[in-house]
């Protein structure tokens, strides 16, 4: 299996509208595309205006031909509209030696990994379309990314299998960056602050199973010096505006 993840920075627009966009531009279209299996739209709970598009593929070659035949970049600029305005501009000299002022464009990111990196089957269907995800994305020294994969399989995993409302979790890699993905369902009450805290404290439980140079950066935050090469954990919880899965 291979996932895509494309972030986009957009307006502080109502989430409908975007989320029916996303619908009608996106899902109309993927639900047809060769070898995609589920798109989810994701909006930060705590930011608005960042969002994430995630698919999930049978095969990385599914993914070639997508972007190859200019779909993918049809349905980026099918969003356009909802994207966030740059506040940068960039400087062209004109025909007639005037200087004139372009804004850049903000275009979405994106990120792609399949199950070879992590050499586990960790991205697979699950049943139920998420009401909720939650993105812990850390960096582990070179030398660490054995002992961190044996701890997830062994330990964390089951942290989060005990939470109510938990539905599937994916441990994605690209060099010595994971990114953990959870996805819950709608028992987890985000407008709640007992739901949005018991997500939090999840995550703290995690860090002290986690290796120790993931853990000094952590604890140690502020007193980071220039020989230390971890970097810092981030943690978000985003709310599935909209998503499904698609029979093949």
């Amino acid at each position: 299996m291979f996932l895509r993840m494309v972030s986009m920075g957009v307006q502080a627009k109502d989430s409908d509208i975007f989320a029916k966009a996303y619908d009608e531009n996106i899902i109309s279209v993927l639900r047809r595309q060769p070898g995609c299996s589920f798109a989810s739209l994701l909006q930060n709970i705590h930011d608005s205006k960042d969002c994430i598009s995630v698919t999930i593929w049978e095969s990385k070659e599914a993914t070639i031909e997508y972007e190859q035949s200019g779909v993918f970049k049809a349905l980026v600029e099918s969003l356009r509209a909802f994207y966030e305005e740059s506040n940068e501009f960039e400087l062209k000299l004109t025909d007639d030696l005037s200087i004139e002022y372009t804004p850049v464009q903000n275009d979405p990111t994106l990120k792609q990994f399949d199950d070879t990196d992590t050499e586990k089957e960790y991205i697979q269907k699950f049943q139920i379309t998420p009401y909720a995800a939650k993105i812990i994305t850390l960096t582990v020294l070179p030398d660490t990314i054995q002992e961190f994969q044996e701890i997830f399989a062994e330990k964390v995993i089951s942290k989060f299998q005990e939470q109510k409302g938990f539905i599937h979790i994916i441990l994605l890699r690209k060099n010595n960056e994971f990114n953990i993905i959870s996805f819950w369902d709608e028992t987890i009450d985000l407008g709640n602050d007992t739901g949005s805290q018991s997500l939090t404290a999840l995550t703290r439980n995690i860090f002290t199973l986690l290796p120790s140079s993931v853990q000094w950066q952590v604890s140690h935050k502020a007193s980071r010096s220039s020989y230390v090469t971890t970097e810092e954990m981030k943690a978000s919880v985003y709310r599935c505006l909209t998503g499904e899965w698609f029979s093949k």
